[in-house]
C-alpha cells in the first residue's frame, strides 16, 4: 500500500516541460478525453494500434496513469489530434 502526502492531490501530477515551466495536468480529464476519442473503438483495438496493452490504455482512461511522451505522440497521431490537445487543454 501507498500512502500520500499530506496536501497531495493524486487526481493531478506536475509534469515538467522545461526548467522553467511546470504544467499541471488532471489525469481523469485525460481519461475522459480519451474515452471520448475512442468512440465506439475497443481499448483493446486501440492499444494493438499504439502498440500497448490494453490493460495499460484502461488505466489511461480511468486516469491512474499518465502515458510515456513516446506513447502520447502515438495517441495523439492515432486519433488525428495534437499532444497538445489530448493531454494539456
Amino acid at each position: 500500500m501507498t500512502t500520500q502526502e499530506p496536501g497531495v492531490n493524486m487526481k493531478t501530477q506536475e509534469v515538467t516541460i522545461s526548467e522553467l515551466e511546470v504544467i499541471k495536468v488532471d489525469k481523469k480529464k485525460i481519461g475522459k478525453k480519451l474515452v471520448e476519442l475512442r468512440g465506439m473503438r475497443t481499448q483493446k483495438e486501440v492499444a494493438k494500434a499504439i502498440n500497448i496493452c490494453q490493460s495499460t490504455y484502461s488505466m489511461y482512461e480511468k486516469g491512474e496513469r499518465i502515458p510515456s511522451d513516446e506513447v502520447k505522440k502515438r495517441i495523439a497521431e492515432y486519433y488525428k489530434r495534437s499532444v497538445q490537445f489530448i493531454f494539456y487543454r
